[in-house]
């Protein structure tokens, strides 16, 4: 069996970091103590959804979102396939992956605008209640997103036989 390069280093480093960033935020929304500390996770984490934006806009190869198009017939198609256990291996981002990481990127961009936006007491807009229930749905929805993700990924590292989180570390996955 050989090895394919698939997920370089700013990938990789993003992933972690954003895993990191998002985990920190999380764990201290509700604390005033702790207010500052999850302001400024939730800059990081805007900082790397939009580097990641730009890089996958910017590069070629598997990181490119060229690679892995926005389907959601094809991400359905693939999930149906999947629960059945006749689901394509793929080197890259499956077609439910792809959705997955869109609507990660997205709602990670909503939540840290609101976010931003009610820490700067709503800057130009006056409905502080709206936006910080814009703020709390979208970062549980981005929660949510996170654990059909984490769920995908031990799915489809199972049924391919494929360890999907050691590739995202090593950058590396076996080929059949």
């Amino acid at each position: 069996m050989s090895t394919k390069y698939v997920w370089d280093p700013f990938v990789r480093v993003f992933h972690w970091s954003l895993v990191i960033a998002f985990s920190v935020a999380f764990y201290t929304h509700a604390s005033e103590w702790n207010r500052l500390i999850h302001v400024r996770a939730g800059y990081i984490a805007g900082f790397l959804l939009l580097a990641r934006i730009v890089w996958g806009l910017m590069k070629t190869g598997y990181a490119s979102f060229k690679k892995f198009p926005l389907n959601p017939v094809w991400a359905v198609k693939y999930g149906d396939r999947l629960l059945h256990g006749h689901a394509k291996r793929y080197i890259g981002h499956n077609p439910a992956g792809a959705l997955i990481i869109y609507a990660m990127l997205a709602l990670g961009l909503i939540a840290v605008g609101s976010g931003w936006l009610v820490y700067n007491e709503g800057w130009l807009i006056d409905q502080p209640e709206f936006l910080q229930a814009v703020h709390h749905y979208s970062t549980w929805g981005w929660l949510i997103l996170v654990a059909v993700h984490v769920l995908g990924v031990i799915a489809e590292s199972i049924l391919h036989k494929d360890n999907l989180i050691l590739a995202m570390i090593t950058g590396r996955k076996d080929l059949p």
